[in-house]
């Protein structure tokens, strides 16, 4: 049987995460630890990063020093899906020469994917010197790696069940071992029926053998496109602004504050963007922020939208901007089981109010797994020439150190038990 039951729910909003004081890289910004400690799929996870932002930078190449103004933290991608990223400062901004030397951000959740990943940070750095500033953007990565758990039974990892053998009706309960709202089941009975529930109840009416299997696929909600049709007031009101049409750029914030910002279109009244993978929390609500990229006077703001997705749909963007995003559900991990379900004829001359009575008989054992017929536990003499009446089989069951696997014994035996009358 399996150790435990996995809840794959979407991740909600982290608790603080904690500096390590630790981290130091003097006069150069650092990020630590330099990977994510190991995750396991179903399992709740909660780990710190922290960035130590020296107020005063000396490129270890030029030897120049410049004055750290600001950093922000322009996207996080990359994150295994039912994990997310928040920053101790929401905002994601961080001003250094003022103070905010250090920073730090927790990644919690229960991972839903396995494999090897990549966390990749943006952000945007902007630097002092000689009284002139410089705005460049600098990469990190956090290597991070999520194992699959480790059940005790490894021959079906994706569901179990109350057992897998005994008499017809035969009722199987079944229970997905991967649960939640982005996870989608395909349960297959091998007799003709199947569910999508995550914990069906499959029923076998007839004796034979049969294949019982589950696919679960752990979907994850992604903004998939973007475009950004109307643009929205407030863009043409500096001295950026005479020299061209406005430069488009958005930020999206989730339930822990900004998580992505897009690349910015110059010179345009409109946006489109495609192939993205922008993860989306389901059922929780985001907002979007308008902007007009400006390098002197500052950027515009041209306005906000928020919306709370419920699945994959395409959403209009509504208000001074105007436009469409494409929500889709994309498979992350797919994992497929199978176990054997036998179902056994009821005895002729036996019913099954009488099985059910015997002291340790159910019609529906639970042996968890594929049932093995042990000789030593029934002492019986059956053969091919051998009838046997009911209180024959009353009294194997009786003195039968297990009850269920001794008539399972006998049924597989004679194929069918001849009782008298």
């Amino acid at each position: 049987m399996a150790l435990g039951h996995m809840s794959f729910a979407v991740a909600g909003q982290c608790f603080d995460c904690a500096i390590d004081p630790v981290c130091f890289g003097g006069t150069y910004p650092v990020l630590c630890p330099s990977a994510m400690p190991d995750a396991t799929v179903g399992d709740y996870y909660e780990e710190s990063a922290t960035f130590h932002l020296p107020p005063i930078v000396v490129d270890p190449g030029s030897g120049l020093t410049v004055d750290f103004l600001s950093m922000t933290v322009m996207t996080v991608e990359g994150l295994p899906a039912g994990l997310v990223f928040t920053p101790n400062i929401l905002s994601g901004e961080y001003y250094p020469i003022q103070g905010d030397d250090y920073g730090c951000a927790v990644v919690c959740g229960t991972p839903l994917e396995s494999g090897s990943f990549s966390v990749d940070l943006t952000v945007e750095v902007v630097a002092s010197a000689f009284g002139v500033e410089e705005t460049v953007f600098e990469f990190f990565s956090l290597p991070f790696t999520v194992h699959t758990p480790e059940l005790e039974d490894p021959e079906n990892l994706v569901f179990d069940t109350d057992t897998l053998s005994g008499f017809a009706p035969l009722h199987v309960s079944c229970t997905s071992l991967y649960d939640g709202p982005m996870v989608m089941h395909t349960w297959d009975y091998g007799n003709g029926n199947g569910s999508i529930e995550p914990h069906p109840t499959a029923i076998y009416g007839q004796p034979g053998t049969y294949e019982l299997s589950l696919t679960a696929e752990v979907v994850q909600l992604q903004m998939t496109s973007f475009h950004w049709n109307v643009v929205g007031n407030g863009w043409n009101q500096d001295i950026d602004d005479v020299f061209g049409d406005p430069d488009l750029y958005f930020v999206l914030s989730g339930p822990q504050g900004p998580f992505y910002t897009s690349p910015t279109v110059e010179n345009a009244f409109s946006m489109s963007l495609g192939n993205l993978s922008v993860v989306i929390l389901n059922e929780q609500t985001h907002h979007i922020d308008f902007y007009d990229r400006d390098v002197i006077t500052g950027d515009d703001w041209l306005g906000g939208w928020s919306f709370t997705p419920c699945g994959q749909a395409n959403w209009p963007i509504q208000g001074d901007n105007q436009g469409e995003l494409q929500l889709s559900n994309v498979v992350v991990e797919s994992v497929t089981g199978m176990d054997i379900v036998t179902v056994l004829d009821m005895p002729d001359g036996l019913s099954g109010q009488e099985v059910a009575t015997v002291p340790g008989m159910d019609l529906a054992p639970s042996t968890g797994r594929r049932p093995v017929a042990l000789p030593s536990r029934c002492a019986h003499d059956v053969n091919g020439d051998h009838k046997l009446t009911v209180d024959d089989v009353l009294r194997l069951l009786d003195e039968s150190e297990n009850a269920e696997d001794c008539v399972l014994q006998i049924v597989q035996e004679l194929n069918k038990l001849r009782l008298k009358p």
